[in-house]
């Protein structure tokens, strides 16, 4: 049997599958933290590459597949947007031209890999030093950042990064950017990008292949896992997610999750205004963003949700805590002091669904 880089049975099939004619998608069951998925689109002895992987090692082994798989060497890559799942593979592309959004190649630049192995590495102290027998330490307040649940944070981090290494990474933002949208060419066949963010991050893009009916959807597009809202607002997502069914797609490559087609992104769109409207009806009677999202999650009707069984249910803190930041007026990004405390409260909430199962 088939299992996920979280040691998981496999819900699809990972690897190089041809969706179309000369046009493959690249996939990772089952799409939870760090298993993106990326594609080729093939033309007349050249190739484009969408998205990178999380590190060295996964994204070398998906070049290894597309060598021997296609054949036709890669002489552009396009980065759909900023998290480091869909990047950190560019340093092995060599000469190859990396095309991204002018927002997202911003955010790419000011986000080491380093950074991100240093919380890596700092997750099992955390949570063997949140073990000991006080009181005080399970949610010590460190230097510059809120009260947090040490043992939670760390056993959360440690398992959603355990199988992943930044170490080797060498940071390679993209050579071209672009606002709006870009039409273009690999060996004659036409590939168009349109800027869908800020959504799921500030400069998300989507890639279509239109002879293929084929959309590489990125993060725009998370199919049986909960998706993230790091940017928002909520109706640019709802409205990037219009603009995919409106090409008329036969297929949607989603950034997490198996290939998928437009009753997908109907589903995703559901959950998407029911966060939005159920969350804020919340919010506004001054429940704060961690009691809104364990009302959510852990109230019985979310049992009979379609949304029930999509992984990582946590996640929707993060969601919320961007509606919340919208709802009050606040813009730009999330700085490292906030994300810490979004991820104490991501693993806390985590913890208590485990409990309730």
């Amino acid at each position: 049997m088939e299992r996920t880089l979280f040691g998981k049975p496999a819900r699809f099939e990972g690897g190089l599958h041809e969706v179309a004619p000369g046009v493959f998608a690249w996939l990772q069951p089952n799409g939870e933290w760090g298993e993106s998925n990326a594609g080729v689109v093939v033309g007349e002895g050249k190739a484009l590459l969408v998205d990178t992987l999380f590190d060295t090692r996964l994204t070398r082994r998906m070049l290894d597949a597309v060598d021997a798989g296609v054949g036709v060497p890669i002489t552009v890559a396009v980065n759909t947007h900023s998290d480091g799942d869909h990047v950190w593979g560019n340093h092995l592309l060599d000469a190859a031209r990396i095309i991204s959004t002018d927002a997202a190649i911003e955010i790419i630049r000011e986000e080491p890999p380093s950074a991100l192995q240093r919380f890596k590495s700092a997750a099992r102290p955390l949570r063997l030093f949140g073990t000991l027998p006080l009181p005080i330490v399970g949610t010590l307040p460190l230097p510059l950042l809120p009260r947090l649940r040490l043992r939670e944070l760390g056993a959360y981090i440690e398992n959603m990064l355990g199988p992943y290494d930044f170490s080797d990474v060498q940071l390679t933002p993209p050579t071209q950017g672009f606002s709006v949208g870009l039409a273009g060419e690999v060996g004659g066949r036409e590939v168009r990008l349109y800027e869908v963010g800020p959504a799921h991050t500030a400069g998300d893009l989507i890639v279509h292949v239109p002879d293929a009916h084929v959309v590489f959807a990125a993060d725009v597009l998370f199919v049986g896992v909960v998706p993230v809202m790091w940017a928002g607002p909520t109706d640019n997502w709802l409205a990037a997610l219009d603009r995919i069914l409106s090409l008329d797609p036969d297929v949607i490559v989603p950034g997490h999750g198996p290939l998928a087609g437009p009753d997908d992104v109907l589903a995703l769109r559901d959950y998407l205004a029911w966060v939005d409207a159920a969350s804020k009806h919340r919010l506004e009677s001054g429940l704060s963003v961690a009691d809104t999202a364990r009302d959510l999650v852990l109230d019985e009707s979310y049992s009979d949700a379609p949304w029930a069984d999509w992984d990582s249910p946590e996640r929707i803190v993060i969601t919320i805590a961007t509606v919340d930041r919208h709802r009050r007026g606040e813009r730009g990004g999330v700085g490292a002091r906030e994300r810490a405390r979004l991820f104490a409260e991501v693993a806390t909430l985590a913890a208590e669904i485990e409990r309730t199962r």
